[in-house]
């Protein structure tokens, strides 16, 4: 039988659903040892899809952001972009759920994380195509001064795709993430290290290509190629070195598909309820954190606030107004050079985070470090 999760003792009723061990760790001098991880490179090769998720999530508020404001007003950009948070809060613990117990011959993870950047790559290939998909059912006008520009069906469709997106990606997360753990072993700080490298590495991808190119929204139909190749080149990368052990069905209890979901967000929900005293303000100030992060370096910001552009129609305007013009600069100074910069502020100090904890403590650094963030209010 194989042994469970830890957690299982201290949920009640999750005892039935904990995720299976494939492999147990060997028995030496009387006491099992963890299974050792994967080697370094391996690590490497596994964790690379975390790329192609990021310049996902950036892709969002780098290229698909603006795009849709030249579309729509404000405030269904910003309900546009919620889908994303709000598909990973249902997508996460149901993909975790069913990849734990999968019994898959080809694994646990592999098969979640292959089929679903193949639908990923399906929808940007689509969504590359939404202004003729529009045009084909009647919207017409190219942004341009004093033409009447009318595209509610290109609008329609991009949000259609966003969404499609939204969730397929956070299906290729889940896996990825837990596959890098699975093949970590007792090095879990370094799977996470390697990953964080990636991700970073897909950050900086998308900013590149910005800062080299200009507003990604005015070349889309390559900019979404590009996400298409990486994500299929990282991730057939990444399955082909992780050689998963399949699950045997010996090891799973059956159960129906409704009752492991009910568990998995009961588990969340109780986890959240009794959550230490201590631990809640740290929640909440991360969360705010992450907020203010995204929406202070979003795009939209920069071609609306700083530069004082014209969203509407920039994305097919030529020749441009000056609005426009304003707007487009504003999204290539955001998604380019200012997010460059930002990464790379971030990927230096991350290395010396561990040396400022280890002088002045987790708290003092955690206070410091938003200081210069609620500044910006």
């Amino acid at each position: 039988m194989a042994s469970k999760d830890i957690e299982a003792a201290a949920t009640p009723g999750y005892d039935a659903y904990a995720s299976p061990k494939v492999v147990d760790g060997e028995i030496q001098d009387g006491e099992r040892q963890p299974k050792q991880g994967a080697s370094i490179i391996q690590l490497l090769l596994i964790a690379m899809p975390r790329m192609a998720i990021q310049m996902t999530w950036s892709a969002q508020w780098a290229a698909l952001g603006p795009y849709l404001g030249t579309m729509l007003p404000k405030y269904a950009v910003q309900l546009t972009q919620v889908i994303g948070p709000a598909t990973g809060i249902i997508a996460g613990p149901a993909i975790g759920v069913y990849s734990d117990r999968s019994t898959n011959p080809w694994g646990r993870r592999r098969p979640f994380l292959f089929i679903a950047s193949i639908t990923s790559v399906i929808c940007w290939i689509l969504m590359g195509f939404t202004r003729q998909i529009g045009e084909a059912l009647g919207d017409y006008g190219s942004g341009q001064a004093d033409e009447p520009t009318h595209r509610p069906w290109t609008a329609f469709f991009t949000v259609f795709f966003y969404a499609w997106m939204d969730i397929t990606v956070n299906v290729v997360q889940t896996p990825t993430f837990l596959l890098i753990s699975d093949f970590a072993g007792d090095r879990q700080t370094l799977g996470a290290s390697i990953g964080q490298g990636w991700s970073t590495l897909g950050s900086i991808m998308v900013a590149g290509y910005i800062y080299i190119f200009g507003a990604a929204h005015k070349s889309l139909g390559w900019f979404l190629a590009m996400l298409s190749a990486f994500m299929m080149v990282t991730v057939t990368i990444s399955c082909i070195a992780a050689k998963e052990t399949p699950l045997s069905k010996d090891a799973v209890e059956k159960t129906t598909a409704w009752d492991q979901i009910k568990v998995a967000f009961g588990s969340i929900i109780k986890g959240l309820m009794t959550l230490p005293g201590s631990l809640s303000p740290t929640a909440s100030s991360s969360s705010a954190s992450s907020t203010a992060t995204r929406r202070t370096t979003a795009t939209r910001f920069f071609g609306f606030e700083v530069y004082d552009g014209e969203a509407t129609g920039a994305d097919t305007c030529d020749p441009c107004t000056k609005a426009q013009d304003d707007y487009n600069h504003g999204v290539s100074v955001a998604g380019g050079s200012t997010d460059l910069i930002f990464n790379i502020v971030g990927y230096l100090f991350s290395w010396v985070v561990p040396f400022l904890v280890k002088k002045f403590g987790a708290k003092w650094v955690l206070i410091v470090s938003l200081v210069p963030q609620s500044l910006l209010m």
